[in-house]
This record gives structure tokens, sequence and C-alpha cells, in this order.
């Protein structure tokens, strides 16, 4: 009995260690201004490029600001005005999970798997969940956008919906709700309906002839002011 004790409390002790392993987030690229907070602290200072960011670090950019982030396998790239703070980057039994939480403004997001394993890789924001495994999208908190891949999107009530690409879903402020994501045909333009061309077919001009004036009529003026008094209609083409 006190051999099998010793046992679970090593294996208690170790596990974080063996199969919970930290990963690390480093800012690739940086413009404009960008800066960064550290856990359990008020104070932004500049970030620098090749600077480590760990668990609960926040970082902001401004005006016409980018940075990009490289996650393990995983880049984001911050647009200007957004800030975002790391929660969870971890890998286990070579599956590797990711979450980060968005506090306002936009960001895209290039979702790589590691080598025979899975990214499970999570974006939330005060109105919705973000759930990915291995795509790319945007997402600026209400709104995402898939460009490749499949996304899980859910607002803070209601049901999740899978995003495929080239879709996109939205939350509604009002109720939290998702909104449903269109169908593919609901976004291409229904083309016109086919109808047969129409031929025309080049036609003489018709003479009018004008009878000769009675006695006592006065004299007809050929139109265009001269002429042998022959009119000859417009010709109307349909």
């Amino acid at each position: 009995m006190r051999y099998a004790l010793k046992i679970l409390i090593f294996i208690f002790f170790i596990s974080p260690c063996v199969f919970a392993q930290q990963n690390q987030a480093v800012i690739r690229e940086l413009a404009g201004t960008v800066e960064v907070k550290r856990a359990n602290s008020s104070v932004w200072e500049a970030a620098s490029r090749g600077q480590i960011l760990e668990l609960d670090h926040s970082i902001s950019t401004g005006f016409r600001s980018t940075a990009v982030i490289s996650l393990s396998n995983s880049l984001i790239t911050l647009r200007p005005l957004t800030r975002i703070s790391i929660r969870e980057l971890t890998q286990s039994s070579g599956n590797e999970k990711v979450e980060l939480n968005l506090q306002t403004g936009r960001i895209r997001a290039d979702v790589k798997a590691p080598d025979g394993g899975q990214t499970e890789f999570i974006i939330r924001s005060p109105n919705s969940t973000s759930s990915v495994r291995g795509t790319v999208f945007e997402f600026d908190t209400l709104q995402l956008t898939v460009l490749e891949g499949t996304v899980e999107f859910s607002g803070r009530t209601g049901s999740s919906y899978l995003i495929d690409a080239i879709g996109y879903s939205r939350i509604d402020v009002g109720t939290g709700q998702a909104s449903y994501p269109p169908a593919a045909s609901e976004l291409i333009p229904v083309p016109p309906i086919a109808s047969e061309p129409i031929l025309v077919s080049p036609q003489p001009p018709k003479e009018v002839s004008t009878p000769p004036p009675g006695p006592g009529s006065p004299p007809t003026e050929p139109l265009g002011g001269g002429g042998s008094g022959t009119e000859l209609a417009p010709e109307v083409v349909f």
C-alpha cells in the first residue's frame, strides 16, 4: 500500500512537465506603435522584435500599427487598434492548445497543426468564441470571416455553427447569438434568365408620296426646305 502511494505522488508531480509543456509566443514582426503589458502589471512597455510573450501578457497596437506573433506552429497578425492577451499555450502528446482573449480590434489567424498532431485554437471575445483546428480566418470580436478550413463559431447564447471557407457569421449584440451562415448559393449572384437574341434585319427606307396640291391650294414646301416633294419616313429599329 505504501509503495502504490509513492507511485501516485510521483506521477502527480512530474506529469505537468512531461505531458504539458509550455510553448512560446514570440513577436516576429512589428510596425508602428506596439506595446506589451506583463501579467499583474498596469504598465505598458514598448514591444521589440523577438520578444517572448508569457501567459497573461497583453499586446496592443496603435494607429497604423501591426504585429505578427508566432504561437508554436501558428501565426496571428494584429491589425491596428487591437488588444489581445495569451491565456493558454501548451503542448501535450504531440497536440497543442492555444487560447487567446481578444478584447478589441481585428486579427488574422493562420493556424497550423504540428506534424502528426492537432491544434486546438480558441479565441474568446466579450461577445463570442471561435474554435478551430487548422485554418485561416479573420475575427474582430463580432464578425468572423473564414478564408480556409472550418471554424466553430458561437455567441454568448444560442447554438454554435460550423463556418466553412469563404463563409462568414456575425454576432447580434442585442441577443448575443451568432447569425446562421448563408449557404453558398446565397453568396453567388443568380444568373440572368436566358432569352433568344432579337434579330434586326435591315429595311430599306419607305417612300411617302405627297399628293399634288389641288386648285387654289397653297404650294407645299418639301421637307428640308427643298427637294422633289417626296418625304422619307424615319427608320425605326426594334
